[in-house]
């Protein structure tokens, strides 16, 4: 009968699910702490964490297609180089009548 308590309660401590129980504070103890002991302040964390992701993850792919494509794009043509005498005439014309 001893023995059967004994080893009963040497198995809850061993399979204790708060690890601090034994060895002290974990070694997530501090984020527990400080992020997921409210509800709120949770979810705040993860809505905060998905809008900065995404904030740095648009821009890596941005960039990695912008030089990818260097010279191929709308915003990389140098529309001086078509442009024509002819065109300036004709707006000159509209204008005066």
């Amino acid at each position: 009968m001893f023995a059967q308590r004994f080893l009963r309660a040497g198995a809850a401590r061993a399979f204790s699910t708060k690890p601090s129980s034994i060895n002290g504070k974990g070694s997530l103890d501090a984020i527990y702490a400080a992020f997921m002991k409210n509800n709120i302040t949770y979810v705040s964390t993860i809505v905060v964490a998905a809008v900065l992701f995404e904030g740095v993850y648009g821009s890596v792919t941005s960039s990695v297609w912008e030089s990818m494509n260097r010279g191929r794009l709308y915003h990389h043509i140098d529309w001086s180089q078509f442009k024509s005498d002819d065109d300036e005439e004709e707006e000159e014309e509209e204008d005066d009548e």
